[in-house]
């Protein structure tokens, strides 16, 4: 299984697709006049004013999209990156994250622009939307594609498996170094301690706390939980860099030169590029389309102000935390020792000034906190799919919950290298659609933001019912998708 899985991930995770999502980002950074880079300072604004509100706030929703983003892959995957690819890995990383912000600012347009405004007041969208209303419905064998992808990601792959798995690979490194004589229990065939099961335990339980309570409770959590985790974690790794700066420029250099150095490594320069690439799009999600279900559910009402607050997640996610957990995995010697979670762990353990237990223990917490709050958001984006699929069918959506649930507490008894591979497949195959309708409706992308390229703000739109803007003419469409239900 793994020989298939790898097999599939080296197809998917080729040059194609590697062209596709760094050449949309770049097409779309030029299109926009390079919006996403000029126009920064007053994404930082906007943020900081869009957590007042009542509702979804778009600070809300932007949390929420980071809570899927930040986890494990910002962590484990940044490590695996560079034992697959060299430190070059993490330069290709960051060129993912630059590019990205176009192709997040898109979708964050795209996800205000094209959605449904439903009977209780809510709204909803994201790809699958504007695929089916932007494009026309001879396109909705695309958007439902999408829907399917996403539902199956969220199941089986991204959501669930990854996190926990990592998780509790985590833990189980923990406990074997610092306490070996822990109690074990057999589960499916493997020794389990069982301090693993119980964790397994633990977050099933309270992932099934939040996520049947829909938007608002998923977004009230990752409003606290991601400002606060994110915040020990750069502090920590701030403080590991600040105790070995003479050894940045040095690194700096080291990743520069490994980045265009075809080597043995990662079979080579493409090998390099896939890596950095797979893990970066892994890490923020850029091109995904998953961040633009989130988005849609806010109570924004200018596409283009919350393309410039979409954005910001790619910044926040890759460019600060994975370059930081980079720079102390190799500042501190980690690289080359095993990868996944215990070449992070020594980076902590060697990196500060505290007992081993301490670090360790640290690294285990955070790694928690990121997993949790990923495995809570990707339930809302594998229902929101599966809804646009099912119309919104009830008992659908609880069985699919239930399901969710189960899969957290299973997910320690599976392979964390299958899971990573399988992961890697399906955010390949979702991205194709998402990118693909990203291109052709960049006109309507790029109307939105005129006003920004001039600098300036657009004027705050008021919505009809079935949530078209008024802003002086009509939606933005390239074929005419009419104002029934996507479902009808």
């Amino acid at each position: 299984m793994e020989q298939i899985l790898e097999g599939l991930e080296r197809a998917v995770w080729g040059w194609p697709l590697l062209g596709l999502i760094l050449g949309t980002g770049v097409f779309l950074m030029i299109r926009l006049r390079f919006v996403p880079l000029r126009r920064f300072g007053l994404a930082l604004r906007l943020l900081v004013r869009s957590g007042k509100g009542s509702g979804v706030t778009p600070f809300a929703a932007l949390c929420t999209s980071l809570s899927a983003a930040i986890g494990t892959g910002n962590l484990v995957g940044v490590a695996s990156a560079i034992a697959l690819g060299g430190p070059g890995a993490l330069f290709w990383m960051e060129l993912s994250a630059v590019t990205g912000m176009a192709v997040k600012y898109a979708e964050g347009s795209l996800a205000i622009r094209y959605r449904e405004t439903l009977p209780d007041g809510t709204h909803c969208g994201g790809p699958a939307h504007y695929i089916l209303l932007g494009l026309g419905r001879r396109w909705k064998p695309l958007a439902c594609a999408f829907a399917f992808l996403g539902a199956a990601a969220g199941l089986c792959g991204v959501g669930t498996f990854v996190q926990i798995g990592s998780v509790t690979a985590c833990l189980e490194a923990y406990l074997s170094s610092c306490f070996p004589d822990t109690l074990t229990v057999e589960l499916a065939g493997r020794q389990l301690p069982l301090a693993v099961v119980l964790l397994g335990l633990v977050l099933a339980v309270g992932t099934a706390c939040f996520i049947f309570r829909g938007i608002g409770s998923i977004s009230r959590l990752s409003s606290v939980l991601v400002p606060a985790m994110g915040g020990l974690y750069v502090v920590c790794c701030l403080w590991i860099l600040l105790l070995r700066l003479p050894l940045l420029p040095g690194i700096l250099h080291r990743i520069l030169r490994t980045a265009f150095t075809p080597g043995a490594v990662g079979g080579g320069l493409i090998g390099t590029i896939r890596a950095g690439v797979s893990r970066g799009v892994f890490s923020n999600e850029a091109g995904l389309g998953t961040a633009p279900i989130a988005i849609a559910s806010t109570d924004a009402d200018s596409p283009a102000e919350q393309g410039l607050l979409s954005m910001t997640a790619a910044v926040f996610d890759t460019v600060l935390i994975c370059t930081l957990t980079g720079l102390v995995i190799l500042s501190t010697g980690a690289a080359g020792g095993p990868a996944g979670t215990r070449s992070v762990m020594e980076a902590f353990a060697a990196g500060l000034p505290l007992p081993g237990v301490l670090t360790r223990g640290l690294v285990v917490f955070v790694l928690t906190l990121f997993a949790f709050t990923t495995v809570v958001g990707w339930s809302f984006y594998g229902v929101s799919c599966l809804n646009f699929l099912t119309g919104d069918h009830r008992p659908a959506r609880l069985a699919y919950l239930t399901i969710y649930a189960l899969t957290v507490l299973l997910a320690p008894c599976f392979s964390v290298q299958s899971l990573w591979m399988a992961a890697n497949v399906c955010n390949g195959l979702m991205a194709v659609p998402n990118l693909i309708a990203i291109l052709l409706l960049s006109p309507v992308v790029c109307l939105d933001a005129r006003g920004i390229i001039k600098k300036k703000l657009l004027p705050r739109r008021r919505e009809h019912k079935d949530g078209d803007s008024l802003s002086g003419r009509p939606r933005p469409c390239l074929r005419k998708a009419g104002r029934r239900s996507v479902h009808g």
